[in-house]
């Protein structure tokens, strides 16, 4: 058994001379071709023994097998639980409870009403790019970039007044910082909540045309304001966190590597197919506990019932089973059925806004900037560990 570590390991365990990559523990994991015992301690839960599967096969058979579900292991008595805290916490939720918590929000972020949405996320973008004009030649790209276009999208999505649009990105940007302590991330949490039944509350007494006036008024199906809050919670945090992880990390990957990048503002080249190839080389997101619900076999690995399953996307996309040459950047590459976004029915509710985003602000990112470098040494880049989502802290850069 190794060390305890935090869940959010399985996707901030990078190989330092490369942070892209998988460290050399995590591959060795694949390639040793079973599941691996190790021991999980976060702070809600406390140490928890699981086992980590890691190979492209084992990955998607436990993300597609309907009787492996999230389980959040309770938290010791007396403790208050952030993913507990809330209902319509929708990661909370299996079944039929989870599938009608689902719907109220599905068809906003299906592919036809996302791409209703490019001239908004267009008119964001530049407008991000102006402000980042005004304040150079060095800037912060992920604080005033990577971060404030997702803030925008979704707070424009929710119905957030224009007005407010700032103290929203504020609130918002509080509940995605993974380096805080418990303490103070159980207030930033709260504060969303709060910040969000306010808005739930205004939309009762004027509902406006926004996600949030539509689920007040029952458009989508009927639902407590205290489910739509812990609903309209996650949808911020998981529309903000990993976008803006993305816009930050491919940027770097991209000034780093200036013959991928020609090759995305290359026109005879798909922008589409190039995100796919960044989501799956970066892989920034990790998953959640799952528990086994019988006795079974998975990708001819016997699983018992009441095991804890954790899963790396991070190890599944480098598998060179899944694709040839997984450790390098083609952004010519063919679509690969990665496991960023997850799989099955769990699978990520916001993950067509985010494609879009990202299709939208890493051309026009470096379409204004071309000759956009960082103004730090790159060894001295700092990325978030231990959380669910792999990012960098700040970077530095000239325009």
């Amino acid at each position: 058994m190794t060390a305890s570590e935090s869940r959010g390991f399985v996707v901030t365990d990078r190989e330092p001379r490369c942070p892209f990559d998988p460290s050399a523990r995590l591959v060795a994991m694949r390639e040793s071709g079973r599941p691996t015992e190790i021991r999980v301690s976060e702070s809600e839960y406390g140490d928890v023994d699981m086992l980590l599967l890691t190979r492209y096969e084992d990955v998607r058979a436990v993300f597609g097998n309907r009787r492996i579900d999230h389980s959040f292991v309770p938290a010791p008595a007396g403790e208050d639980s952030i993913s507990s805290a809330q209902p319509g916490f929708l990661p909370r939720y299996n079944g039929a409870e989870h599938q009608r918590l689902r719907r109220l929000v599905m068809g906003t972020f299906m592919p036809k009403s996302v791409a209703a949405m490019r001239p908004m996320i267009e008119r964001v973008v530049q407008q991000k790019l102006d402000a980042l004009a005004a304040a150079g030649p060095k800037v912060d790209l992920v604080a005033d970039y990577a971060l404030s276009v997702p803030s925008s999208v979704i707070g424009h999505i929710l119905g957030v007044p224009e007005s407010d649009h700032e103290r929203f990105h504020t609130v918002s940007a509080g509940v995605t910082d993974v380096s805080l302590p418990r303490d103070e991330a159980m207030a930033a949490f709260m504060r969303l909540n709060e910040y969000v039944g306010a808005l739930v509350a205004e939309n009762h007494k004027n509902p406006g045309d926004g996600l949030v006036g539509r689920l007040v008024t029952g458009q989508h199906g009927e639902a407590t304001d205290d489910e739509l809050i812990g609903l309209l919670g996650i949808l911020v945090v998981a529309g903000h966190e990993t976008t803006a992880a993305m816009i930050g990390l491919s940027a770097l990957a991209l000034i780093q590597q200036p013959e991928q990048r020609a090759i995305l503002m290359d026109p005879a080249h798909s922008t589409v197919d190039a995100v796919e190839e960044l989501l799956r080389y970066l892989s920034i997101s990790g998953t959640l506990t799952r528990a086994v619900a019988e006795d079974m076999e998975v990708a001819g690995h016997p699983l018992k019932a009441g095991d804890r399953v954790l899963v790396s996307a991070l190890t599944a996309n480098r598998d060179p089973e899944f694709v040839e040459k997984p450790d390098v950047l083609d952004l010519t590459r063919e679509p690969s059925a990665h496991m960023t976004f997850g799989y099955g029915i769990h699978q990520c509710v916001g993950q067509h806004l985010a494609r879009v985003e990202l299709q939208i602000a890493m051309p026009a990112l470096f379409e204004r900037f071309p000759d956009l470098r960082l103004a730090v040494p790159a060894e001295e880049l700092r990325y978030t560990g231990g959380g669910n989502v792999y990012a960098l802290e700040s970077m530095p850069v000239f325009l």
